[in-house]
């Protein structure tokens, strides 16, 4: 490692290389986290639960930039220790088309809250339309004289209209 110029690597690699028993937990605590996202995010999927797939997404996220910005500092190191410029370029366009499928399934994946959204409220539509047509045929059995939505004083429920009948004088 010391021949090769590592730019501002070199001290970070330096440590974890001497003392990799430091760094092991961390790794493990980040990719246990990693994980527990992942399964949240099914269970939400599974659930329709917005709430448990935001956290995947976020996390998601900030593992593709923190991605993006590794694979850019080892192309800049690549470049730096290389006279090979097909090499760069083969690394570069490589790297480039993993990180777009990555980010494309990102935007699957966050895009999943947005049809769960719009299913719910066509959901909702159909339900208040087919509540309606219940009402409706509900209004036609049941006589003009007790349900007059024509009259504008008739049309809040909350007032009860007495009406007389024949028999009361």
């Amino acid at each position: 490692m010391k021949d090769v110029n590592l730019l501002y690597l070199g001290d970070l690699l330096e440590k974890i290389v001497t003392d990799p028993e430091t760094y092991t937990p961390y790794f493990i605590t980040l990719y246990c986290i990693y994980v527990l996202m992942c399964v949240l995010y099914i269970y939400g999927a599974y659930t329709c639960n917005n709430i448990l797939m935001v956290a995947f997404i976020l996390v998601e996220l900030i593992r593709l930039i923190t991605l993006s910005i590794i694979v850019t500092t080892l192309l800049l190191v690549l470049k730096q220790n290389t006279m090979d410029i097909g090499l760069v370029i083969g690394a570069s366009v490589a790297s480039g088309f993993v990180l777009l499928g990555m980010f494309y399934l990102w935007v699957c994946a966050a895009n999943l809250p947005i049809l769960i959204n719009e299913m719910e409220r066509e959901q909702h539509k159909a339900t208040i339309h087919t509540l309606q047509r219940l009402l409706e045929t509900k209004n036609q059995r049941i006589h003009k004289q007790y349900v007059n939505f024509d009259n504008p004083d008739k049309r809040n429920p909350f007032v009860i209209h007495v009406s007389k009948n024949k028999y009361s004088q």
